[in-house]
């Protein structure tokens, strides 16, 4: 790249932030794009997702939209990670005396299953809670039965193989749970108790996640998976016996954001909330791939694999197929222009072909998310689309993808309305990479 092609893309950054209200909100949101408080929240604390944001979010979106349910809304969000967006909503409903539908898709298995769980439990604690105590007696019976055949208790895993991370009793205290759990006759003690599974297999093992990958930390002292697991049971029951539970109508697909499906067609949603993975080479399957493994939803390495290429195409960890959908719509010129002085910083070393692949994914999918997301809302409806800008390359060879720019610009040729971008909060205190480095909430309209 030359210092010309980093003007071209300042420039363009600018050009594009001159077409919207592009306003400092970080007093207003920095803690909220976080997962700011959930740790302490009902339901919310079950399971420590990183990439969350607050419970509080939604409310404050709707708030400074200056919208408020009179008896009814429905709430869409495309990418549901472990479900805060639509718990958030439930409580909502709750507090203001509406009703609510709360529509969700979630590709990762493991995070589906988690977000399923807790709004499950959140809609009717009190039988719930009776039931896990029904169950427990025979679970506990299940998991000693297990840890009796050794054998039998393996994994494909290589990671959790390997005895650098993970000591091999406790991955067979983990298996033993996990196969425990499934015994369940009820559905959903039986997703709770592998929530629980999932929220002792970080603790009971040497790898941590830092926000971008899974990192070795010898000097960690490993938790007894029973132990940890015990931990996140007491504070479920704890949730199950105090809560008097949320009314509202949920449906959780495990599925894909850009797909089209029938289970959405007559949504006509108030608002949609979401966060999707941002453009920063961040796998998510692999960063969540102990917890996928541990609760067995991978029979081998080839399910892992069709799991990443399934994926959005935020990172280059696998070689997706050079499949690109916006050149096909009437709004292919436009995106083009919006990505080609991205394109053109790309630095031609061993990296350019990922780079490529990975800018003009990540723009194809956002656009055909977004295709979608409108096709759920209706006339007058709000999004708010949580998302963070990324710097790829090092040096005089580093350039920022303005991924809040590009979907703002993305939204507009979806026929959204951009109301604002909300600077949430600054990714790097530096300043090398003029401003773009930050996090951002942008609102948009169904006009």
């Amino acid at each position: 790249m030359t210092r010309s092609e980093i003007a071209a893309l300042t420039e363009h950054y600018s050009g594009l932030s001159e077409r919207w209200q592009v306003n400092d909100r970080q007093t207003d949101y920095a803690s909220l794009v976080k997962p700011t408080g959930n740790s302490q929240e009902p339901f919310h604390r079950w399971f420590k997702f990183k990439e969350a944001f607050s419970h509080a979010l939604f409310d404050r979106l709707i708030k400074d939209g200056g919208w408020r349910p009179e008896k009814h809304f429905t709430l869409f969000d495309p990418f549901a990670g472990s479900g805060t967006s639509l718990l958030s909503a439930l409580e909502l409903a709750q507090s203001q005396g509406v009703s609510a539908r709360l529509v969700g898709v979630e590709r990762n298995p493991v995070m589906h299953l988690i977000a399923y769980a807790k709004l499950r439990a959140a809609a009717e604690p009190k039988r719930v809670g009776a039931a896990l105590e029904y169950e427990l007696e025979d679970f506990w019976s299940r998991y000693r039965s297990n840890r009796r055949k050794p054998r039998a208790l393996v994994t494909p895993s290589v990671t959790l193989n390997n005895p650098r991370y993970y000591d091999a009793e406790h991955v067979r205290s983990l298996l033993a749970l996990t196969r425990a759990a499934r015994g369940c006759s009820d559905d959903v003690v039986r997703d709770v108790l592998l929530t629980c599974v999932a929220a002792a297999v970080e603790p009971s093992g040497l790898l941590r996640k830092d926000g971008r990958a899974l990192r070795f930390s010898p000097n960690r002292s490993a938790v007894h998976p029973v132990m940890a697991f015990q931990g996140t049971l007491g504070i479920v029951q704890e949730d199950l016996s105090t809560s008097d539970g949320f009314e509202g109508h949920v449906q959780l697909a495990h599925g894909d954001a850009r797909l089209a499906s029938p289970m959405h067609e007559s949504l006509w949603a108030d608002w949609v909330v979401f966060s999707p993975p941002y453009p920063n080479n961040i796998d998510y399957t692999e960063v969540y791939k102990t917890e996928s493994w541990a609760l067995e939803v991978y029979a081998s390495e080839d399910d892992m694999r069709l799991q990443r290429l399934s994926t959005l195409r935020s990172h280059p960890s696998v070689l997706f197929p050079e499949e690109y959908h916006y050149p096909r719509s009437a709004s292919a010129d436009q995106v083009a222009a919006l990505i080609a002085p991205i394109l053109r910083c790309i630095p031609a070393d061993r990296y350019a072909k990922g780079r490529t692949q990975l800018i003009r994914g990540y723009a194809d999918d956002m656009f055909r998310v977004l295709q979608q997301a409108r096709r759920q809302v209706r006339n007058g409806g709000h999004a708010a689309v949580i998302v963070g800008n990324s710097a790829h390359g090092e040096g005089d060879q580093r350039f920022v993808v303005a991924a809040d720019l590009v979907i703002a610009g993305l939204a507009e040729q979806a026929e959204w309305m951009v109301e604002e971008v909300c600077v949430a909060r600054m990714l790097r205190r530096r300043t090398d990479d003029d401003g773009w480095m930050r996090e951002s909430v942008i609102v948009l309209r169904a006009a």
